[in-house]
């Protein structure tokens, strides 16, 4: 009783600092600040969180219009699941995002429900998850993992934002209560993939773990495995249903993958590459691209609407002459978005084998950087117009010497807990995992941005709790010695 309530009373601190910072946040940063544009941006919702935002709010209008729910919001280019999270919030309490055209409404209570939803959901998943193992992981690492879960600040940190990490968090946790869980029931298996789905939704790169579970499974010898396999994989596609259903009403074709899948990678990685290798400036190599973009769209006889990019660049203050290769796929036709997406997707493998040695050398880079925890993310989202403001700030280079020390602090304990395990003997905990991280990792490794780690940081949970259980162990027997 006494472990369960240490427990409890960590899950509290760790809600109560999370509430604390979603104040903080609001009280400091629900604002909207002008520009050198002149054009109007808030402090805490831009970037991908707007598109979540505004997207939401726009599902919320077409419900109350009375459109079919497979019909509204935009084809799947992105998540899934953050839009119509909010969609759900504006919808219940009859909220409006915008108090015009160009302004986010200011209203603090508004914001700070979300976030209070947010935040309990995480906490009250990290309960579920100290339930479902408490009896099977030693009571004093079981501790040690709810202790990072809830007060390591690189995560914390989300839970008072309105990114999509801190319910993605809250969904990877009770998945992984579920799968570490033994003698799984076949209805438990049934949750396995649901939550697998669910998981997808909110990040859709997530959606080739079930291969990696499968293997898991499979190595791990579980009983009846094909029939539980069965049952996950029917729950899942049932789930990815819903997707494929709402982009056939909008394209015409059943599919589950996003848009965003095929374009990302060019966005953001062949873009940076390919200007260094020739020598230009990014915004010129993006420039030239929307020519090709444009050739190609003449060469298709795909018609796009030139008065929206017009538009486009007016509001912008960008010069239209030269439109940037993403501007125009906001301005065709939705079923021959997935033919623009496509092309892209060609572009990146050919630019890939016209210089390996440079993406290789990038990716390489990008793993390295991308490890490095930042604790710091939030303060420079709400204080900086841009994350490439931030990145060549003074700031960013006091900030970064105190995120190494921390990473390395961080690591060397998560170190002492993998040799731990490795004495245990919990092999098939190690497996799981390993398997985890190197799925999460492996497949956000070449963006470098630190935020995209934080999914196969949930896991190193595991190796801080026996880490530091290991290092408590260490200094109470030279106590007893002494």
């Amino acid at each position: 009783m006494i472990k369960k309530n240490r427990v409890l009373f960590l899950i509290l601190i760790g809600f109560l600092i999370s509430i604390s910072l979603s104040i903080y946040n609001i009280k400091n940063h629900d604002k909207n600040i002008i520009s050198e544009d002149g054009s109007y941006y808030h402090k805490m919702i831009k970037y991908d969180v707007f598109r979540y935002l505004s997207h939401g709010d726009e599902i919320k209008n077409q419900l109350k219009e009375g459109i079919n729910f497979f019909e509204t919001g935009r084809e799947h280019y992105t998540k899934y699941l953050p839009p119509r999270v909010m969609a759900a919030y504006y919808y219940i309490f009859d909220i409006d995002l915008f108090e015009d055209e160009s302004k986010i409404k200011i209203n603090s209570n508004i914001h700070f429900k979300f976030l209070f939803f947010q935040c309990f959901i995480y906490f009250f998943s990290v309960w579920f998850f100290y339930l479902s193992l408490s009896k099977q992981i030693d009571k004093n690492i079981m501790f040690f993992i709810i202790l990072f879960l809830c007060l390591e600040p690189t995560i914390n940190q989300y839970h008072s934002t309105f990114w999509s990490e801190s319910i993605f968090f809250s969904i990877q946790i009770v998945l992984m209560a579920f799968i570490l869980k033994k003698q799984n029931s076949i209805f438990n298996f049934g949750l396995i993939g649901f939550f697998l789905a669910i998981l997808s939704f909110q990040k859709e790169y997530s959606i080739f773990y079930i291969l990696f579970i499968f293997i898991y499974f499979i190595l791990t010898k579980e009983k009846k495995i094909f029939t539980k396999f069965t049952v996950m994989i029917l729950l899942f596609i049932s789930v990815q249903s819903i997707l494929g259903f709402n982009n056939y009403f909008r394209s015409g074709k059943f599919y589950i993958m996003t848009a965003d899948s095929k374009v990302n990678i060019f966005n953001d990685m062949v873009t940076h590459v390919v200007s260094k290798k020739l020598n230009i400036s990014h915004r010129e190599f993006v420039e030239s691209e929307g020519k090709v973009v444009l050739n190609w769209l003449n060469e298709n006889s795909i018609p796009f609407d030139e008065s929206k990019l017009k538009s486009l660049y007016s509001e912008n203050g960008n010069n239209y002459d030269a439109p940037k290769w993403l501007d125009y796929r906001d301005t065709i036709s939705e079923k021959d978005k997935i033919k623009f997406d496509n092309f892209f997707r060609q572009r990146t493998v050919e630019y890939i084998f016209d210089y390996p040695t440079e993406f290789f050398y990038r990716i390489v880079k990008n793993s390295f950087h991308i490890a490095l925890l930042n604790p710091f993310h939030i303060y420079s989202d709400h204080n900086f117009i841009t994350g490439e403001v931030y990145y060549f700030s003074e700031k960013h280079d006091e900030l970064l010497k105190y995120r190494i020390f921390y990473s390395s602090a961080i690591f060397a304990v998560c170190l002492i807990g993998l040799t731990h395990m490795l004495k245990k003997k919990d092999f098939n905990l190690l497996l799981f995992l390993t398997l985890s991280i190197i799925y999460f990792y492996g497949l956000v490794s070449w963006n470098g941005n630190s935020r995209y780690f934080l999914p196969a940081f949930i896991y190193s949970s595991f190796f801080f709790g026996y880490g530091a259980d290991r290092i408590m162990n260490f200094y109470k027997k030279k106590n007893e010695i002494k």
